[in-house]
């Protein structure tokens, strides 16, 4: 009988822990933090893809082609100069700091750190970076040299009524063939 418990325990067990393989599974608990590659598996020219990983404000996370650590996020009606368009929105500012940690130039995009939410749904809603209006928010074709480290800023602007959590979304993709790599989420709780 005591077999028989143990081993209904550890079925259930592995049931109940295999709900939480697929990121945002749950509402209740929509953004784990992961410290690691979950789901990712290799081509045949050895690249690393298909994976995901959820990290925290203050975490350094290893990508492809360089690390990068989300510093702040504040939420803000103004920054530098830019107000928000009405009293139903509000600006979401974060800092980022970026090491190349490759032998080449590593390009950054306007699009590169998208800011989601509603992750708790199939369809997330998502929006890039303002257009830069300052020299420090980030730029199409912004280069990051070989080992250099460069701190950007990108700013959101979005509804007040836009719940957390949110994520600064970055989405790995090879420029040669357009294949997608891996997935970052950063969340802000």
């Amino acid at each position: 009988m005591k077999k028989l418990f143990k081993c209904s325990v550890l079925l259930f067990s592995m049931l109940a822990l295999s709900s939480c393989a697929l990121p945002f599974q749950s509402s209740k608990y929509p953004a784990w933090a992961t410290k690691k590659l979950l789901e990712s598996y290799p081509l045949v020219d050895g690249r690393i893809v298909g994976g995901w990983m959820g990290a925290n404000i203050g975490d350094k996370v290893s990508a492809k082609w360089y690390d990068f650590t989300v510093d702040k996020v504040e939420f803000l009606n103004e920054y530098e100069g830019y107000k928000v368009s009405d009293d139903s929105k509000v600006l979401v500012h974060a800092t980022i700091t970026i090491t190349n940690t490759t032998n080449k130039d590593v390009f950054l995009f306007e699009d590169d750190f998208a800011l989601v939410w509603d992750l708790d749904k199939e369809d997330r809603s998502y929006v890039s970076s303002m257009k830069a209006y300052t020299d420090t928010m980030l730029v199409n074709e912004m280069v990051v040299g070989v080992g250099e480290t460069k701190t950007i800023d990108t700013v959101y602007e979005i509804d007040k009524k836009t719940e957390k959590p949110m994520a600064l979304f970055y989405y790995e993709q090879y420029l040669e063939d357009s294949q997608k790599g891996n997935k970052y989420y950063v969340y802000i709780k």
